[in-house]
């Protein structure tokens, strides 16, 4: 007879709530990005009015998105590695929070950003729980 290959446990639910906190983030990036480009009309009138180039919200909303792509493949490829028990993962996704709440902070965080924030220090809290932290000594 043929063994079979034992399944990986489940990793508990602090483990599973940080990666659904990382994978809701990527998702709500995408989703907010979205909406700016079905927004991108108003933008430009806006822009109009401003006196500046409306065709510049186009280059700036390009740029908005391959970020926000950049951020969510980050939040995704790494909460899953965490998911998967890989100890260094936590670090990781550590460093592209932070770098996401200077990308938002250093030109001014506004009111809109609140809920980036809140996602991110949630994120956070539950990859650095102990019990997360048990979990990937673990593997």
């Amino acid at each position: 007879m043929t063994e079979q290959p034992h399944a990986a446990p489940a990793p508990p639910p602090v483990v599973r709530g940080a990666v659904a906190v990382w994978f809701a983030l990527g998702a709500f990036l995408l989703l907010e990005n979205l909406v700016l480009w079905l927004r991108r009309g108003e933008l430009e009138q806006a822009a109009v009015r401003a006196g500046d180039d409306p065709a510049a919200v186009t280059g700036l909303l390009g740029q908005l998105t391959v970020v926000a792509v950049a951020f969510a493949i980050g939040y995704g490829l790494f909460g899953w590695l965490l998911r998967r028990g890989r100890r260094w993962a936590r670090g990781v996704l550590t460093g592209v929070a932070v770098l996401h709440v200077l990308w938002i902070v250093l030109p001014g965080a506004s009111a809109a950003n609140l809920v980036t924030l809140l996602l991110i220090a949630v994120g956070l809290a539950f990859t650095w729980l102990p019990g997360t932290a048990q979990w990937v000594k673990q593997h």
